[in-house]
């Protein structure tokens, strides 16, 4: 019995539609009925052949290493996807890397703010300083009630004078820092909180008014793009003179990807590179989710 009719007896058994096994796997109708009639020229590769048949197997639980091998010489020989090398990830982090700001930079305002503390501080003593030397006398002065009262000496007046100026010049550069700190927006970030099974699924945080997904390829790669409901915004072959593709996700609460050849595909999210686990097999089809979660301050 032929690959293809041994998925079709499966299926059968189990009481499933074709439909029903596009819904499971997220694969063409049209694709599954060439599968169980051994059409694979209708397949976008020879990759996706394999691919799409072990999705098939899967679904309806059949062994899919066990069937492949059992039917190896039905189907078409793979080309490099098991030799295929992870130059675009590694690529890709190295430019993240290379983009990220020296930490210096965060503190810039700080210091700023501090040096001239300093010297304002330092301006304040040396004038006292000056008046101390050019004033060395007290001066008193009587009361005409006959009392006699002692005068503060005018370098003392201009002392307490200039430390209270001093104190609202220092407290006033503290408030600004508060104040901008507050203002500022929290920066978007991108965790891996979940892999598996090729799957892995992403938490974006703080995603800003604006929600962006770009793709870029330097091969060919089978793309599906959803939302969290189901809505489709790519469904087909996605080639390397299409690179970049960009899609507007603002507004959605879930984002999902189905790709082949992973290793060859940039995914960032608002600029933010999508990074994959290191372990993933290049040749198996690859599922991700980004759960998108806006926090406020």
């Amino acid at each position: 019995m032929e690959i293809g009719a041994r998925l079709k007896e499966a299926r059968e058994q189990k009481s499933l539609t074709l439909e029903d096994i596009q819904k499971i796997t997220k694969i063409q109708t049209r694709y599954l009925q060439a599968i169980e009639k051994g059409n694979f020229e209708v397949m976008p590769g020879n990759f996706y052949v394999r691919a799409f048949v072990k999705e098939y197997a899967t679904a309806v639980d059949l062994d899919p290493d066990q069937l492949m091998e059992e039917h190896k010489a039905e189907l078409p020989a793979s080309t490099d996807e098991s030799t295929i090398e992870y130059s675009r990830v590694q690529r890709s982090r190295k430019n993240t890397s290379a983009t990220k700001s020296p930490a210096i930079f965060s503190f810039l305002p700080t210091i700023i703010v501090v040096l001239l503390i300093v010297g304002i501080v330092f301006s304040i003593w040396y004038f006292y300083q000056q008046s101390q030397e050019n004033n060395p006398d007290q001066q008193i002065q009587t009361e005409d009630n006959g009392g006699d009262q002692v005068r503060l000496p005018d370098d003392e007046q201009n002392q307490n004078q200039q430390q209270e100026e001093e104190n609202e010049e220092t407290e006033q550069p503290a408030d600004s820092e508060v104040e901008e700190e507050e203002n500022e927006p929290l920066q978007p970030t991108l965790n891996m909180v979940e892999t598996g099974n090729a799957e892995t699924i992403y938490d974006l945080e703080n995603p800003g008014d604006q929600l962006t997904l770009t793709l870029s390829s330097d091969s060919e790669n089978w793309l599906e793009v959803e939302n969290g409901k189901g809505k489709s915004f790519y469904n087909e072959m996605f080639y390397a003179d299409q690179s970049p593709w960009e899609q507007d996700m603002t507004g959605e609460e879930q984002i999902y990807l189905r790709f082949g050849n992973p290793t060859h595909l940039s995914i960032t999210v608002n600029g933010i590179t999508l990074e994959l686990p290191d372990n993933i097999n290049p040749s198996q089809v690859q599922r991700v989710w980004i759960n998108v979660k806006n926090n406020t301050q």
